[in-house]
């Protein structure tokens, strides 16, 4: 941090410098000024360029890792709905004896 800032003074005092001289021209000021302006907006896109290069490398990392973790979740997921449905079964099943059982009495006292 303290080399990019000694750095950015040390380019800008030779900017003066070269501005003080006599054979300084209005096209060199030019360009002197695009670089300043376009050295900023590189330095963001080189930022944003890394972040995409990092968000890059981590999604082909994850690809490789899923299917083994992807294939022990539905394992899980399967268990959990047989285990689910088992319960909903053994809960409803009393109820559905009780229907069950009302309907064979209402037959048998009809005839």
């Amino acid at each position: 941090m303290i080399f990019v800032v000694l750095l950015g003074l040390a380019a800008g005092g030779l900017t003066i410098a070269a501005g003080l001289s006599e054979a300084s021209r209005t096209r060199v000021w030019a360009d002197v000024s695009i670089i300043w302006m376009l050295a900023p907006a590189l330095l963001f896109a080189l930022a944003g360029v890394a972040v995409l290069a990092g968000m890059i490398y981590a999604v082909a990392r994850l690809t490789r890792v899923t299917p083994r973790f992807t294939s022990r979740a539905q394992q899980v997921a399967g268990q959990a709905a047989a285990a689910t449905r088992k319960a909903a079964d053994g809960i409803t099943k009393p109820f559905v004896w009780l229907q069950q059982a009302g309907a064979v009495l209402k037959s048998i006292f009809k005839l």
